[in-house]
């Protein structure tokens, strides 16, 4: 069955986090730090990775940042940032569920943002 995770008594297919993480830390610059923290990450939430993690730097201007998305077996987890600002925008898709609150928990205790905006969406 495709369907994997309960929601109000229903059946649906999975849970997508979208996190924005506001004047992060210097980790929000390193491609390294980027791909340490998305490791960890898979292992905070239970999911298994598919393959490593991709991350580069592109971009022109005040919009060069940092773009990283890591296959997991239940979908992906995908990660977009900005220099300047230090801004990112974290998405956690899968079907297995997870702990939305352990995804805010990591995300402060590695990129220490002054502020996180996040919202949750059930896929039916």
């Amino acid at each position: 069955m495709y369907k994997r995770i309960y929601h109000d008594g229903k059946l649906c297919y999975g849970r997508h986090a979208l996190l924005h993480l506001v004047h992060c830390n210097e980790n929000i610059l390193s491609i390294e730090k980027v791909k340490t923290f998305i490791s960890a990450l898979v292992q905070d939430i239970d999911m298994t990775a598919f393959g490593e993690c991709q991350c580069f730097r592109f971009g022109e201007g005040d919009e060069i940042g940092l773009s990283a998305v890591q296959l997991i077996y239940t979908s992906s987890i995908t990660l977009h940032t900005n220099d300047l600002h230090r801004e990112g925008y974290l998405d956690v898709f899968s079907c297995k569920d997870f702990s939305v609150d352990q995804v805010v928990e990591s995300v402060s205790s590695f990129f220490s943002p002054e502020r996180i905006e996040h919202q949750t969406t059930i896929r039916e």
